[in-house]
């Protein structure tokens, strides 16, 4: 099967290409209909030339304006010749720029063009759902790569950025600006798939942080050693849900609140940027402006993981903080950690 992303940049040079001929089509039967009248009707200047050339091809007809004998033969060719031409012109040029499927693929095309530091999600099934809108509350940006044609047109009424094609293929991944990406997420309906996803998006741009989706234990060792950095089993995760909500039912209540009580407690992490607020400030003083917040454990930058760090603790630049808390003091937290919009972090 040839690459979609390949055939839709071939259909869009297609159109381009096609406008082009459409155009100087047209101005050859306008440029020619004025020099031809302007030669044999030599009282004519170029723009009555040219006006009763378009008269002509419009088939408007407001008479001959007294043609000679030879103006009335080229008139005739003109007639023959010219106005299928400009005709065929001109309604192809209208349905192209009429084509609103197209016009909102290059919309789209751009957008994907101008994305950085998204996430790719390959797949765009219930998981993959449910991945776009998790990452919508977090205001990340995705871009969906899906070769199923049904799950193509339900990701673009979604609203969401979307590319038709095999994640596998490194044209497609490129598309989706894997060079400027975070993160490639794997969730198609096949872990052969997904292995091959992996093997392209690392050896694409080696490095990016890649999670991948895997329904045997098998194929979970795979992905790992192929370049996944994190693998999910749906069903493994599914089974120890319902263990700890039949062991821990208050506890799984708590952590599946769902939507209706969001902002009640938020788990987060966040890199402490070199010249943040953050930086250089210990837990006791950064808790004590930020009241409410639990600093679970601190990922350090040289390797090792704190978990529950003392209030004596020294955050410093590149560390990875864990915390949770309501959602107003989590935001204060992820402004608190970053250079831009330090100063306007709430008392931090």
């Amino acid at each position: 099967m040839r690459r979609n992303a390949a055939n839709t940049d071939a259909a869009e040079a297609q159109r381009r290409m096609a406008m082009v001929r459409c155009v100087l089509m047209a101005s050859a039967v306008m440029l020619i209909g004025t020099l031809g009248f302007s030669l044999i009707e030599e009282e004519w200047s170029y723009w009555d030339s040219f006006f009763f050339t378009l008269v002509t091809v419009t088939t408007v007809g407001y008479g001959d304006y007294g043609l000679c004998e030879n103006g009335r033969a080229f008139a005739a060719l003109i007639l023959l010749g010219g106005i299928g031409t400009f005709t065929y012109s001109l309604s192809t040029l209208m349905q192209i720029a009429s084509d609103v499927d197209a016009a909102a693929r290059r919309k789209m095309k751009r957008q994907i063009a101008e994305c950085s530091d998204h996430v790719i999600v390959c797949g765009y099934g219930r998981m993959g759902r449910m991945i776009c809108h998790e990452l919508d509350r977090d205001g990340r940006a995705c871009v969906i790569v899906e070769q199923h044609p049904e799950s193509v047109q339900q990701a673009f009424n979604d609203g969401r950025l979307v590319i038709a094609g095999r994640a596998s293929d490194d044209e497609v991944l490129i598309s989706a600006g894997i060079d400027r990406a975070s993160c490639v997420v794997c969730v198609v309906d096949s872990d052969a798939e997904n292995m091959f996803i992996t093997v392209t998006a690392a050896e694409l741009k080696p490095g990016v942080r890649i999670i991948a989706r895997a329904d045997c234990p098998s194929s979970a060792r795979k992905l790992e050693h192929a370049g996944a950095a994190l693998v999910v089993s749906p069903h493994q995760m599914a089974g120890k849900t319902i263990a700890t909500a039949l062991v821990h039912p208050r506890l799984t209540k708590f952590l599946n609140r769902g939507e209706e009580h969001a902002g009640y407690f938020e788990l987060g992490e966040i890199v402490i940027q070199a010249g943040s607020p953050a930086e250089g400030q210990t837990v006791r003083e950064l808790g004590s402006k930020l009241q409410g917040l639990v600093f679970v454990a601190v990922d350090e930058s040289h390797g090792e993981l704190v978990v529950q760090p003392s209030g004596d603790f020294c955050f410093k630049a590149n560390d990875v903080v864990i915390f949770a808390g309501g959602e107003a003091v989590v935001t204060q937290m992820q402004r608190a950690a970053k250079v831009a919009t330090s100063r306007t972090a709430a008392g931090v």
